[in-house]
């Protein structure tokens, strides 16, 4: 089985790639860049991304939504992770962090869509709690950003410290992932 990923980020892919290839599912990156609306949740916005994928491709497709919420805020950066990164980077998020609660969660939505209709599309979400490092680790390494500061529980060392078959037991893109490939073995697209 051949699934697309629409999305322009080659480490998510690589990530996801990883988990369903011993399923027997191969992915291939559509290398575009999908609208992402403000419309309240990870869910609605990737459901959103899900059905500008699918009308670009006309096959199964999958997207992803992350966001990373610290306990000290309000959903906050939420759904709004990248602009919040892209607007004040590594450095602002850690002096947005100085002297609150460094708890932080990483929750991921991913979206298979195999046709038009709202039957024709299933949502994995996968979460991981940690918090917030201290300094940035690793800062010129070529990985996802928030991966730079976020310590998992049970972990020592931050995310873009581990390689990614370590990272895969246990992050919320592998957890999502899995349940994807579940959920095609035991259901195919219908």
């Amino acid at each position: 089985m051949k699934l697309y990923f629409v999305t322009t980020n080659e480490h998510k892919v690589e990530e996801v790639a990883h988990v369903l290839q011993p399923y027997g599912i191969q992915v291939k990156q559509v290398h575009r860049e999908l609208a992402e609306p403000d419309v309240g949740s990870q869910e609605k916005v990737a459901l959103y991304k899900a059905e500008q994928a699918f009308a670009l491709v006309k096959k199964p497709v999958i997207v992803e939504d992350t966001g990373v919420y610290f306990n000290a805020y309000r959903d906050f950066p939420g759904i709004f992770a990248k602009r919040i990164y892209n607007g004040i980077g590594l450095r602002g998020l850690l002096k947005l962090l100085k002297g609150v609660d460094r708890r932080a969660m990483f929750k991921v939505v991913i979206v298979l869509q195999w046709g038009k209709t709202a039957r024709q599309r299933k949502v994995f979400v996968g979460t991981l709690s940690g918090k917030m490092a201290h300094g940035v680790h690793k800062p010129s390494a070529r990985r996802l950003a928030y991966e730079k500061l976020f310590i998992p529980d049970g972990y020592s060392k931050t995310i873009v410290e581990m390689s990614l078959s370590e990272k895969n037991k246990f992050s919320h893109r592998a957890i999502a992932a899995h349940k994807l490939a579940r959920w095609l073995k035991r259901h195919g697209l219908r």
